[in-house]
């Protein structure tokens, strides 16, 4: 494997991209990361882990970060206008056009995952088809919104405070009823947050997520045209805990039942690649097998969900970042 970084300029900006080339094979997979993160705080441990290695055997990796977010990214021009998240996707697709990307197995997280969802339902040819990870449709919350726009004028105008830091563990992890915390992904996801080089750039970036236009998706029904619908499959991946798990319901909903799968991972947030990284990996292999990618691999064997009461009050969130998670009776996976 030869990796290497490059910079891509774009109408809007120029995007990082680290790259992980593998002889023998053309297939692609492309990463895109959520707030608060850049592709190696995103991905790197994930695809570490051993389990994954023969899926990354047969792709050759292209991971994005949003502008400004990439390790030692040098702080955003004063009079830098951060792109929407359509805006956005037309900058993913300039990025996959000066590689001359079409048919990719798209992996997002989040922020990520909302973007290559539209680029998905806007130009279908260039994802064969989607990973993501806590994947919205909808606009933020006026509760969202009020919490990330405050973060970002704190991160704009004061840094990396203990309140922002507080909303993006809740981002992450959820509530006080999250009893499956564990303290070690916990403390560094922390750490990552306080080194932050430039809160700037992550203020600008959360600034734009929090103002993102929903995306109008409608399931497909049989016998007629369909509108508004992604012709790509999807396996939409959630957290037991995460605050995400009824838009992810929502946005199931509107894919089509023939080619796609919602998971909701037991003892985990919307931290699953940390937390929950042997389900992970079994529910990606399946999924792009049926793509005729990795066919000799096989998914690893599952063990059983032990919690453990070590984790329960690792975190103490302020009353103001817990919300009651939805009581959803769902198997742990629901192929739609």
């Amino acid at each position: 494997m030869q990796s290497m970084l490059d910079i891509i300029k774009t109408d809007r900006g120029t995007i990082h991209v680290g790259i992980e080339c593998r002889k023998n094979t053309d297939a692609v997979l492309v990463t895109l990361h959520d707030i608060g993160q850049n592709h190696a705080t995103a991905f790197e441990s994930f695809f570490s882990f051993e389990p994954f290695k023969p899926v990354l055997e047969n792709f050759t990796v292209y991971h994005l970060n949003f502008p400004g977010q990439h390790e030692k990214a040098d702080i955003l021009p004063e009079d830098y206008v951060y792109p929407t998240m359509d805006e956005m996707t037309d900058m993913v697709k300039e990025v996959l056009d000066s590689y001359n990307l079409q048919n990719c197995v798209c992996f997002g997280i989040g922020a990520g995952a909302n973007v290559f969802t539209r680029l998905a339902l806007k130009h279908p040819s260039y994802v064969e088809c989607l990973i993501a990870i806590n994947g919205v449709l909808s606009a933020c919350s006026w509760l969202d919104w009020s919490y990330e726009k405050l973060s970002s004028y704190y991160l704009k105008s004061k840094g990396m405070t203990q309140f922002t830091i507080d909303y993006l563990l809740y981002h992450y992890f959820g509530g006080k009823n999250n009893d499956c915390l564990n303290s070690n992904i916990v403390a560094t996801v922390t750490n990552q947050l306080r080194l932050f080089k430039h809160p700037r750039n992550l203020g600008l970036f959360m600034e734009s997520y929090a103002s993102r236009l929903p995306i109008v998706l409608h399931r497909p029904v049989i016998g007629e045209k369909p509108t508004n619908a992604l012709k790509c499959g999807v396996l939409l991946i959630t957290g037991k805990f995460s605050p995400a798990v009824e838009e992810t319901v929502e946005m199931s909903s509107q894919l089509d039942p023939r080619n796609s799968t919602w998971m909701k991972i037991d003892a985990a947030s919307s931290m699953v690649l940390e937390e929950q990284p042997i389900r992970v990996v079994n529910a990606i292999i399946l999924f792009v097998q049926g793509y005729g990618h990795i066919a000799r691999a096989v998914p690893p064997s599952i063990p059983p969900i032990i919690p453990s009461s070590v984790f329960q009050e690792v975190l103490a969130f302020k009353d103001t970042f817990v919300y009651d998670n939805p009581n959803i009776e769902v198997e742990e996976t629901v192929a739609l």
